[in-house]
């Protein structure tokens, strides 16, 4: 867990993401995230997302491409679970396909296939790491969905503390 950033820490934080945002093109983005394995139709949205800005003073900061890029940074960090998530996706868009019954389906086949899968592929993550895993049952899946769930938040509240620290005292 980070601490609190000093405001010349935050500065310092957010001139080194602004740099790695400045250098990425829109178009290496879009392939970038293409390579995650995210289908495409979710690739376009975030690459949407990319082009939100916020002015700060005399700079103009790139927040979606930098929140964008953290983004990816935690999916390769954790491609299992990206991929396992993403399966639970598939699963839901299959699901939806059945005559009838799909559009009843999907919806719980969503709800449990994107958390089932994305268990999974923290589980298989933490081995590839050669972590130890429980496999205690409901004990050890509510662990995971812990551990992804700090995981996942606490990049977001560095990023967030880092951006708005910069923004609002700009």
């Amino acid at each position: 867990m980070s601490s609190a950033l000093s405001l010349p820490q935050a500065n310092l934080k957010m001139a080194l993401w602004q740099v790695d945002a400045d250098a990425m093109s829109s178009s290496d983005l879009y392939v970038w995230l293409n390579d995650t394995g995210l289908p495409h139709e979710v690739s376009i949205r975030l690459h949407e997302l990319a082009t939100y800005t916020k002015k700060a003073g005399n700079k103009v900061l790139l927040i979606g491409k930098i929140l964008l890029i953290k983004i990816i940074e935690f999916v390769k960090a954790h491609p299992n679970l990206a991929i396992g998530a993403a399966v639970g996706v598939v699963v839901g868009i299959l699901a939806n396909s059945i005559p009838f019954v799909g559009p009843l389906l999907a919806p719980l086949a969503t709800v449990l296939g994107i958390p089932i899968g994305a268990i999974a592929g923290h589980r298989l993550d933490q081995r590839a790491q050669g972590k130890e895993v429980s496999d205690d049952g409901i004990i050890g899946i509510a662990q995971s969905i812990i551990e992804i769930a700090k995981a996942f938040f606490q990049l977001l509240i560095d990023v967030f503390n880092t951006i708005f620290r910069n923004v609002i005292t700009a």
